[in-house]
């Protein structure tokens, strides 16, 4: 069975429709010879009585009557087998003949005999049905009907040269020597078309036996050897195991062939409700949250399920993994593309300002403080994604909250002066909160968070307030909320979506890049739109 591929499957189709196949031929054939003996007669009875009228044609004239009638009976035979034609096939248990190929012989041996004889050459249209006979028949009785031919031919032997003399036989050896090598073909063709056919039948039983089993196992394999880098269980309505790989016995080592698996039967059952589709959800399996695909594979009496498991931890820290590489290879790519021709931009607006300058034109001067400031623009923006390029090294640590704010507020103080005083730390009394996070990656969050709340604040005191809380069992909750009308629920959709930006001068990677540093610190950022706030959730430090 390995030998054996799609492809041949493919092209080995079913006795039975060879055998449609073939009776198709036969039905072709038949309606070719009749058509043609009709233009044969009509030719003869044209000529019937004149001087053309040959010798070799006198049976046929003679015979003309009976020719008509043959044609009649075989036009109808046709008809019929048009009609109906399963009548010529042949179930394999029946030990019989096959009637249809048993009538076409004896038909061919009744127009040789009106044609003639064998001299005639009519008799060579028999071959072509000892062949079909056979195949009909899955290669069984060739000598039967070989004799049977070889009989007819035999009758026509015993009608020419009676009575039997030496002077008859030597003054037509012609004819006899024809009359036995159309018998020897009446055997040889059958007995070489029934061990072709033989062949062919046995292969085709071959074929049937192994095809459900390579289809199933030709399934399984392949998916199994292309995804192994998750659990593959297959196992059956009752829950019983049929095939797993390795993986999968490290994800759960009670696993067993040709035993019960009962932690799946919760799949199993989703499965029977609609056994014919395929699904997929998070499933807790032995205490483990579990991304299970289920694909259902029904192959005539076998129902199974195959189910492809992964740890949800490892899917998502995989997936962390290639967009960081990814990010990592755009910045690269991005920095070193931009950051030079964005010099050859800075000098030159440089040399626009000293012309400025020196010329008191202030249309060279706006020029280049529109050029400056995009410039700027793009620069910062180079900055957010050489950061997003640096998520993937962090350096974790514990960072105590509080004292991080009081370094926090001063540096921002000094970029705005204007915000002291607008901005106060909301801390439970006693509290202190102590999160795992890398303290550059903090400090960027905090920036971009804080930086938008004072753009979109009423800018008084009080109007920007950092709270902290506790999360959870292993969270700290850092949230900055102001007094400003908040984010407007269309926004809301696409808020953390990269080059997404409402200010004409913003990059729209503020929030994404705040939110990929969170998320590369096992963190979270989102908005909660009835507090108008923005949450941080943090890792809590162990105490």
């Amino acid at each position: 069975m390995a030998a054996l591929n799609e492809k041949d499957i493919g092209i080995l189709d079913d006795w039975d429709e060879q055998s449609k196949r073939v009776i198709n031929m036969i039905n072709i054939a038949r309606i070719s010879i009749f058509c043609s003996l009709l233009i044969f007669l009509a030719v003869i009875h044209n000529i019937r009585g004149t001087e053309q009228t040959l010798a070799a044609y006198a049976p046929m004239v003679q015979n003309e009557g009976w020719l008509q009638i043959w044609c009649t009976v075989y036009g109808a035979i046709i008809m019929f087998s048009l009609a109906n034609p399963k009548w010529q096939l042949q179930p394999k248990t029946r030990t019989l003949p096959n009637a249809s190929a048993v009538f076409d012989i004896t038909m061919m041996g009744i127009l040789t005999a009106l044609a003639g004889g064998v001299s005639s050459g009519f008799g060579i249209l028999a071959l072509p049905f000892l062949a079909t006979a056979c195949v009909l028949s899955y290669g069984r009785y060739p000598l039967l009907y070989g004799s049977y031919a070889a009989l007819l031919i035999t009758g026509d032997i015993l009608w020419k040269f009676y009575p039997f003399s030496m002077d008859i036989i030597r003054g037509n050896l012609s004819l006899l020597t024809g009359q036995i090598l159309l018998m020897v073909a009446c055997y040889i063709v059958p007995l070489l078309t029934s061990f072709s056919a033989r062949y062919l039948v046995t292969a085709d039983d071959s074929i049937r036996t192994h095809r459900t089993a390579f289809e199933r196992l030709s399934a399984l394999n392949k998916i199994v050897l292309n995804r192994i880098q998750e659990a593959v269980i297959v196992v059956d309505q009752d829950c019983l195991v049929w095939t797993y790989n390795r993986q999968a016995k490290q994800y759960f080592s009670e696993l067993e062939s040709n035993e019960l698996a009962p932690f799946l039967s919760g799949l199993v059952k989703t499965w029977r409700l609609k056994p014919e589709e395929s699904f997929s959800n998070l499933s807790p399996i032995n205490s483990t949250l579990m991304y299970v695909r289920a694909i259902p594979i029904i192959q005539e009496d076998t129902e199974l399920l195959m189910l492809f498991a992964r740890a949800e931890r490892e899917r998502q820290a995989e997936a962390q993994t290639l967009k960081l590489t990814a990010l990592g290879l755009l910045t690269a790519n991005l920095a070193h593309e931009i950051r030079n021709p964005l010099s050859a931009m800075r000098q030159a607006s440089g040399l626009i300002q000293e012309t400025a300058e020196e010329d008191a034109n202030p249309m060279y001067r706006k020029l280049s403080d529109i050029i400056e400031k995009n410039i700027t623009r793009i620069d910062k923006m180079l900055e957010d994604i050489t950061s997003l390029n640096r998520s993937d090294r962090i350096d974790t640590k514990g960072i105590h909250l509080t004292q991080f704010w009081l370094s926090f507020i001063q540096e921002f103080y000094l970029t705005n002066p204007e915000a002291k005083n607008c901005l106060r730390l909301d801390v439970p009394n006693g509290s202190s909160f102590i999160a795992l996070f890398d303290a550059a990656h903090l400090q960027q969050i905090m920036w971009n968070l804080c930086n938008n709340a004072w753009r979109h604040c009423r800018k008084q005191k009080g109007s920007i307030v950092v709270s902290l809380r506790v999360f959870g069992k292993n969270n700290i909750s850092l949230r900055v909320w102001d007094d400003g009308p908040g984010v407007s629920e269309t926004i809301r959709e696409h808020l953390f979506e990269p080059f997404n930006t409402s200010e004409a001068e913003g990059t729209g990677l503020g929030l994404y890049v705040a939110r990929e540093l969170a998320h590369a610190n096992n963190g979270d950022l989102c908005y909660v739109p009835h507090a108008k706030s923005f949450e941080l959730i943090l890792p809590r430090a162990p105490k």
